[in-house]
C-alpha cells in the first residue's frame, strides 16, 4: 500500500471544480521523511490547487485534510529538482570538452535549464493531471 502524505489546510478559494487550500506547515512537517520532497516545508504557508468534482461541497475557511501519494511527491521532485540538476550538469560537461569557454558554457547551460522550466510551465496542465491530490472534510 502507498504512503500517504497528508496535511490539515483551510479552503481559500471555490470555483469551477476547483478548490484552493492554504497548507501551514506543522510540527509534524520537521521529522517526515518526505518533507525535502513536497516542497511544504520551505514556506510557512502554501497555496495548492486541488481539482475534484465535489468542489461545491467545501466553502471558504473550512478545515480539510489534503492527501497525495508519496510517489507523486517523489515524481514532483524529480521533474524539479534531479532532472534539472542532470540536465545543468551534462550541459555544462559536454560544452567544455567541445572547447567552449568556461563562462559561455556556463550561461548556456543555465539556459538549458530555463528552458526546460519554461517547457515544465507550458506543460502544467498535463502534470496538474499526473500528480493527484485528494481532500478530505475532516
Amino acid at each position: 500500500m502507498a504512503s500517504i502524505i497528508e496535511h490539515i489546510a483551510t479552503v481559500v478559494a471555490v470555483e469551477n471544480g476547483r478548490v484552493d487550500v492554504e497548507i501551514a506547515v506543522q510540527e509534524a512537517c520537521h521529522s517526515c521523511k518526505a518533507k525535502g520532497l513536497c516542497g511544504v516545508e520551505s514556506a510557512e504557508r502554501r497555496v495548492v490547487s486541488v481539482f475534484t468534482e465535489y468542489a461545491a461541497a467545501y466553502s471558504v475557511g473550512e478545515s480539510v485534510m489534503v492527501q497525495v501519494a508519496q510517489s507523486m511527491g517523489i515524481k514532483a521532485a524529480v521533474y524539479a529538482y534531479v532532472i534539472p540538476f542532470f540536465l545543468l550538469f551534462i550541459c555544462l560537461l559536454v560544452l567544455l570538452e567541445c572547447g567552449v569557454g568556461e563562462s559561455v558554457a556556463g550561461l548556456c547551460s543555465l539556459a538549458a535549464v530555463a528552458l526546460y522550466y519554461l517547457v515544465l510551465a507550458l506543460m502544467r496542465k498535463k502534470f496538474e493531471k499526473e500528480i493527484i491530490f485528494k481532500l478530505k472534510k475532516l
